[in-house]
């Protein structure tokens, strides 16, 4: 009969790949933020493609070249990329890809799902942050735009917009000027106004802003 004799490997830890793991999270942030929304109120819509993406390699069954070529469909098929794909974004895609292919086959099978969680939600909070950055500092322009409209005048605002105004106790608590919301949906017509000339003045420097945060 033979002796069944069991070894005991040393844990694996996580961070001892960090800089993988980080370096990873940046080529895809890259790519991510190439063409992707610049908020989103879901997790699968901050992160695009790289959800399944991430998905996959955690399976072992894919290697880099093939998992590029899927993630570039899943791309080519999500509405809010319109099809379209940077080279820049792509080389990043690619890279990340690969990164994550080889750092996967690197760690212990066992460790693999926990550093495939560790990409993935430290790619999520990069997302999320610069999403919430972007929204503060188009708040800040929004802000200003009010302020040079009424001459600083906070009285002539909160006249204006009537009811609206009524969480208005200075120019800092004007809200993001959001065009989807039920909020501008029901606000009045002068507050509508004053949105809509507000991003068509200034959609362009708010873009370059994220651009620049991206």
């Amino acid at each position: 009969m033979r002796r069944v004799i069991t070894v005991h490997g040393g844990r694996f830890d996580p961070d001892s790949v960090r800089p993988k793991i980080d370096a990873i999270v940046t080529q895809f942030d890259k790519y991510v933020g190439g063409w992707g929304v610049k908020t989103a109120k879901s997790k699968h819509a901050v992160m695009g493609p790289v959800a399944k993406i991430l998905e996959r390699a955690e399976t072992g069954k894919w290697d880099a070249q093939a998992l590029t070529g899927y993630a570039l469909r899943v791309h080519e098929m999500n509405p809010k990329a319109r099809g379209y794909l940077s080279p820049a974004a792509r080389l990043a895609l690619e890279d990340g890809t690969s990164e994550l292919v080889a750092l996967c086959r690197e760690v212990p099978v066992t460790a693999v799902a926990k550093v495939v969680e560790r990409v993935d939600y430290s790619l999520y909070y990069v997302r999320r942050k610069k999403g919430i950055e972007w929204l503060e500092k188009t708040r800040q322009m929004f802000m200003r735009f009010l302020r040079d409209r009424y001459s600083g005048d906070l009285g002539a605002l909160t006249q204006a917009w009537g009811k609206d105004a009524k969480d208005i106790g200075a120019f800092d608590d004007v809200r993001y000027p959001s065009i989807k919301s039920d909020t501008y949906r029901r606000a009045s017509p002068t507050r509508k106004s004053d949105t809509d000339e507000f991003w068509k003045q200034y959609a362009d420097q708010a873009a370059e802003e994220e651009d620049e945060n991206a």
